[in-house]
């Protein structure tokens, strides 16, 4: 009887554990920093970025980098800032080619989805999805009122330094 109660008790404190672990949302799943692997308009790339809340805890942001060679050989860089208010689903993204595009948000646990752009600049998508240990990055670009990809990576934690 008392092996019954103790498996029980074990058996309640885990499943207390990993449904609290289960139930956060994607920017709490998100802190921190990646690395990751993909390509990036058809050419292997290297990409990092990092999820922290800035701001009086108002914005997650997202510092972000990619690294790929072109068709010729050439080394090309591109580093962005984005916030995100996820209260009221907008934000702002801003990159080292001078683009400042005006996001959308949609979050669930495992997902973020951030449609960018306007009338006024290039437009597309970017899903974040959080599987596991690992965070999977698809982004898409409007041509001709069409989502077409652009980009694809893989991502995984980075252990922290403390």
């Amino acid at each position: 009887m008392k092996l019954f109660i103790k498996i029980t008790l074990i058996i309640f404190y885990l499943s207390i554990n990993t449904s609290g672990q289960a139930q956060k949302t994607f920017d709490e799943r998100a802190l921190g920093s990646w690395e990751g692997t993909g390509t990036l308009f058809g050419m292997e790339a290297q990409f990092s970025m990092k999820w922290e809340r800035t701001l009086n805890g108002k914005f997650l942001k997202l510092t972000f980098q990619n690294q790929f060679k072109d068709q010729r050989g050439k080394e090309r860089v591109m580093d962005a800032h984005g916030y995100y208010n996820t209260v009221n689903g907008k934000g702002q993204w801003l990159d080292s080619r001078g683009q400042v595009l005006p996001l959308l948000l949609s979050m669930d646990r495992k997902t973020l989805k951030v449609f960018w752009g306007d009338d006024n600049t290039e437009q597309g998508k970017t899903i974040y999805m959080i599987v596991g240990k690992k965070m999977a990055v698809e982004d898409y670009v409007m041509k001709d009122g069409l989502l077409s990809p652009f980009g694809k990576a893989e991502y995984v934690k980075v252990k922290s330094e403390k």
